[in-house]
């Protein structure tokens, strides 16, 4: 229970942060954005490592956990890194210019249906006829709730006609590695303190987001500027340390179908948001749609 309520904290606070990332990506390269989310979260894991976690430790305790780090757990730690702030959301960003946020977002919406066929088939992990329901109106909903009013006008039309086949392409991609990173987190953080699996994750981003950046845009530009992360600072700080927390407490304490449905609901989370702040007009069938995701994450986190 507990876990796919951390599962579902993740989502509201990446719909916080999905819209100013989007933003910036006009901007500035995803491996910039990737850069700066792991620069802000890492020193804020090290402390609340050092705080909470480590002095509750005893020196055999420290040295296990080091060593999983150095063994199988660090490589699905760094698969799961590669797979997110590494190519699948250099994926996504690209599917974005091609089809728009909405058609990019539910294409990559979909990849909870194969992380519940990964915890299915690797980890062993049945689920129930609820459950799969769960799973499947989630992800029904999400996608009609960013499909509707995705629309183009007519003069650019031709263009995206053009652009469609290699949007659909980096957004099935997106699906398929965000997908390996459920798994890879998983997997990963096994028997590991959420505080210090993520500052190792945010240890390998640092170190992986330049790298990515050079040899995809040639150059070696880190980060973003100081002017564009002021403004923005207090949605790096809210997704990139405490969504991610949230993220891998979900997947560790969770089945993987669970915890991969609930993170994915953002864009059902930004919508009553924007009906609140009377940005967006109230529609049947967004409502429809968050009616239906709703539906699926109260069977997702009842027991049973």
């Amino acid at each position: 229970m507990i876990g796919a309520l951390a599962s579902l904290a993740s989502s509201f606070t990446w719909s916080a942060g999905t819209s100013v990332y989007a933003r910036l990506s006009k901007e500035v390269t995803p491996s910039q954005i990737g850069f700066t989310r792991a620069l802000v979260a890492l020193p804020l894991f090290l402390f609340s490592t050092l705080f909470f976690e480590f002095p509750e430790l005893s020196l055999a305790q420290r040295q296990e956990f080091l060593g999983r780090i150095a063994g199988t757990q660090g490589f699905w730690l760094l698969t799961s890194m590669i797979a997110s702030y590494g190519l699948g959301d250099l994926f996504f960003f690209w599917s974005t210019r091609a089809l728009g946020v909405p058609g990019a977002l539910a294409l990559a919406s979909s990849y909870p249906l194969w992380s519940a066929a990964a915890g299915f088939f690797f980890f062993g992990q049945s689920l129930s006829i609820l459950k799969i329901l769960g799973v499947a109106s989630t992800v029904a909903g999400t996608v009609v709730v960013i499909l509707v009013g995705y629309h183009h006008r007519k003069r650019e039309v031709e263009s995206w006609i053009e652009r469609f086949p290699v949007g659909v392409l980096f957004g099935a991609l997106t699906s398929i590695f965000w997908a390996i990173n459920a798994f890879a987190v998983a997997r990963g953080t096994e028997g590991l303190a959420p505080h210090f699996a993520n500052s190792v994750r945010m240890v390998i981003a640092v170190g992986l987001c330049p790298v990515i950046g050079f040899f995809l845009f040639r150059q070696w530009r880190f980060g973003i500027s100081w002017r564009r992360f002021v403004p923005v600072s207090w949605v790096f700080v809210l997704e990139s340390y405490g969504g991610s927390f949230f993220f891998v407490y979900g997947f560790a304490h969770a089945p993987i179908a669970v915890a991969s449905a609930l993170s994915s609901l953002a864009p059902v989370i930004a919508v009553p948001v924007a009906w609140w702040s009377k940005h967006e007009a109230v529609s049947f069938w967004k409502a429809a749609g968050v009616a239906l995701a709703v539906f699926g994450a109260i069977l997702l986190v009842l027991p049973g």
